[in-house]
């Protein structure tokens, strides 16, 4: 059962690096400054329009991963729930076969 308790606290460690990477993700859009949005005409819409672009993908994205992130998560306490069941089928098991351990 350690080994399925591992992968539990594996797909813990992974679920939490994914949940702080949604959030940084949500964060990392520059200014739009930075891409020329503040400039008159055509270059200005394109950089306000590239901003705009930026800004939806890296909110789907961090949307994504905190959902993904959640189910890594709900993984890890299902992991656990079957670890915790196989550990008392054994123990259940050793109980009424004592010889046989």
């Amino acid at each position: 059962m350690d080994s399925l308790r591992d992968l539990a606290d594996r797909l813990d460690e992974a679920a939490t690096a994914l949940d702080t990477a949604a959030r940084t993700l949500a964060t990392v859009a520059p200014d739009p400054i930075v891409l020329g949005a503040d400039t008159p005409g055509w270059p200005g819409a394109v950089g306000r329009a590239l901003h705009h672009q930026w800004s939806a993908a890296t909110a789907a994205r961090s949307s994504e991963a905190a959902r993904v992130a959640s189910h890594l998560a709900d993984v890890a306490a299902s992991v656990r729930v079957a670890a915790a069941g196989y550990a008392d089928a054994d123990a259940a098991a050793r109980r009424r076969l004592p010889g046989e351990a």
